[in-house]
């Protein structure tokens, strides 16, 4: 039997919300969110933590997840790439396809148990083969090929031949989705390198859960800071 576990990546040296990842969020470090509905989500035998602080891993570690090393400075950065951080836990833990199953969870306090518990049983579902990622609907506004650059002054299109091609009824496109990477189910080797999880997607897709619109951030800046509070609040007062 596989090992079902879990990994929280939280590095220290947050620039947009200074000490975000154990920044007070209504009551509790924001760090402690997930790891309560991890907990409740009752799938993992173990909750991992990856971080390069001493005080990330103290509030991980009083919340119940596992620090068993610390991140190197050099997979610490701005620039870190998050797949680094999980072959450097796979290798120090012995990770691998043969002995477990594996989810990386941001650290984002509007992903709750049920959608934790509901991408599980869709991983196993598929017999942990295909990639199970949190998704969202795209309106027809945002659709890609409506993105645009600035260049010398003017807003050009990123994808023009697309754009040129479309139609003014954007129903015409049917359905479109995004990925949004909270939630991450995949064989350890999938996760090793970025590239590897780009091929197996690009290879295979992957399945959809259904992330609902009052669970869709990123918390970026104070600003964004600010709405998430708003917003927890509402889902609070609702019972969610």
């Amino acid at each position: 039997m596989k090992k079902c576990i879990a990994i929280i990546c939280c590095r220290g040296g947050s620039k947009g919300i200074p000490g975000k990842n154990i920044k007070d969020f209504f009551g509790k470090p924001l760090l402690g969110w997930i790891i309560e509905e991890a907990k409740k989500a009752d799938v993992f035998e173990e909750i991992i933590l990856s971080t390069d602080s001493e005080e990330i891993a103290e509030v991980g570690k009083k919340y119940g997840c596992t620090v068993p090393v610390l991140r190197p400075a050099e997979i610490a950065g701005d620039s870190a790439n998050q797949f680094d951080s999980h072959a450097h836990m796979f290798d120090y833990l012995n990770v691998d396809d043969e002995t477990h199953i594996v989810c990386n969870l941001n650290n984002n306090p509007f992903i709750n148990s049920p959608l934790i518990k509901r991408s599980h049983d869709l991983f196993i579902e598929n017999n942990s083969e295909v990639i199970v990622l949190d998704t969202v609907k795209i309106p027809g506004d945002y659709i890609y090929f409506r993105q645009s650059f600035e260049h010398k002054g003017r807003m050009r299109f990123q994808f023009a031949r697309e754009f040129g091609e479309s139609q003014i009824n954007r129903q015409t496109v049917g359905p479109t989705f995004s990925a949004i990477n909270n939630i991450r189910w995949g064989r350890p080797s999938y996760l090793r390198s970025y590239d590897n999880f780009k091929c197996e997607l690009v290879e295979h897709g992957f399945i959809p859960v259904d992330l609902p619109k009052l669970r869709n951030f990123d918390l970026d800046d104070l600003a964004d800071w600010e709405i998430a509070e708003a917003v927890m609040d509402k889902l609070i007062k609702m019972g969610e």
